[in-house]
């Protein structure tokens, strides 16, 4: 199952490579349209994400007989993944053996950049707190048409989208992917571009990469790790490098191979 940020079809370059691999090792590949698709980017939530991979996940297990999932991530889809993990239905998480965060990124870290940025957090803010969370912020805050609830979450400090950023700390990392840890049948693949062109160039890319896996098995036994990193040295945001995207593939496709057995 592909989640691209914007959730539209074939989203990345590297969509047709991994189907084909998928389809080479009798795996299939589905990309789901949700309400969040497109421009719903913008009003939706994780949880009502949350519920329609429930559904999807659901359905392919009665009526497409799936037996093993595997949900791939990109950039905000990342954040999907994560969160199906810790709140999506107990039995369904029990069918995914993978997951693949391709691009795990901060939103936050990268819209505090902009010069408005504090104007606008504060605007949002201030509208939450007046309980008007589903009120638009201004056309010039975003690329696209968002409530102030969902532009909290996505950049603010607290947000339930921040999972990714260099300035939380090992314990706040930990409650935002710890969980993924005592899932003990998942193996997560955690893949970082060294030239991902959202992320600031303050960030130590390769030790945010390691504290991520390393808040993800903070909870897991240290005899059986279940996050695995892989940095893409010259790859960019959505690997548009055709030796990028063959790292990436290759490295899923061993996962792939190995929840099958």
């Amino acid at each position: 199952m592909y989640i691209h940020k914007h959730n539209r079809l074939i989203p990345t370059p590297y969509t047709s490579k991994l189907e084909k691999m998928c389809h080479s090792i009798g795996w299939s590949l589905v990309q789901p349209l949700t309400s969040s698709s497109y421009l719903g980017f913008g009003h939706g939530s994780l949880s009502r994400d949350t519920e329609e991979i429930d559904h999807l996940i659901n359905y392919l297990a009665a009526h497409r007989s799936a037996e093993n999932v595997c949900i791939v991530g990109h950039s905000t889809g990342c954040q999907n993944s994560v969160h199906f993990m810790k709140h999506g239905n107990k039995e369904l998480q029990t069918l995914v053996k993978v997951i693949a965060l391709q691009a795990p990124v901060s939103d936050r870290e990268s819209a505090m950049l902009q010069t408005k940025y504090s104007e606008n957090i504060d605007h949002a803010l201030q509208l939450k707190k007046e309980g008007k969370g589903d009120e638009l912020m201004p056309r010039n805050s975003f690329w696209a048409p968002i409530t102030a609830s969902r532009f909290v979450s996505l950049q603010h400090k607290n947000g339930v989208d921040d999972m990714f950023s260099s300035d939380l700390t090992d314990v706040e990392l930990t409650e935002r992917l710890g969980h993924i840890g005592k899932h003990h049948h998942l193996h997560a693949l955690v893949a970082f571009s060294g030239s991902d062109e959202y992320v600031p160039d303050h960030v130590d890319k390769d030790l945010l990469l390691e504290r991520m896996c390393g808040a993800m098995n903070r909870l897991c036994d240290p005899s059986s790790l279940v996050a695995t990193p892989l940095m893409i040295p010259n790859g960019n945001h959505n690997l548009k490098g055709e030796d990028d995207s063959d790292i990436f593939t290759e490295e899923l496709r061993k996962a792939l191979e190995s929840a099958a057995i």
